[in-house]
């Protein structure tokens, strides 16, 4: 029995090594590479899997490699770098500085607020519809409607329920 889950772990390694870093023993970690050649040496399902990958590596092989033309090219470096309304901007990586933690300003926080809440009032939903008591006010709200006679939506009238005393 420890044999063989000694193997498929084996099994699951050479499948692993063989995703990451292809069919190519040369390629693989050196420090596994010699364990895993002797395991596929000795079972017909790694010799098999070696051998899928290797298919794979011919048909990726033979693939055309697509290219940008030169056309295409241009356009894009044009609208990079004369485009101004849209704010593209290209800093080299070399010359980039580094930004400092700032304060953010006032105004950029006051217009954040907005967003914020949006995302609060999200989560909140969510956090309602997973934790089912949303559906638990929606199936008890029906549940009243449906039981209070012919008349079920004369609550929701207008005028209906308000009496000398006010709405509520």
């Amino acid at each position: 029995m420890n044999e063989g889950k000694n193997t498929q772990q084996q099994l699951a390694r050479l499948e692993r090594v063989l995703d990451v870093f292809g069919a190519d023993a040369d390629r693989w970690p050196a420090h596994e590479r010699g364990a895993l050649q002797a395991f596929i040496e000795t079972d017909p399902d790694a010799r098999q899997l070696l051998g899928e990958a290797r298919a794979l590596t011919r048909v990726l092989d033979t693939a055309p490699a697509s290219k940008a033309s030169a056309p295409l090219k241009a356009r894009i470096f044009a609208a990079a770098l004369g485009d101004t309304g849209r704010g593209a901007r290209i800093i080299p990586i070399d010359t980039a500085r580094s930004r400092s933690v700032q304060a953010m300003p006032a105004r950029r926080v006051r217009a954040m607020w907005p967003a914020a809440a949006l995302a609060a009032s999200f989560v909140f939903g969510l956090y309602l519809g997973v934790a089912g008591i949303g559906a638990t006010v929606v199936d008890g709200a029906f549940q009243v409607a449906s039981n209070s006679g012919e008349d079920t939506i004369s609550w929701l009238e207008d005028g209906a329920g308000v009496g000398e005393e006010g709405p509520l």
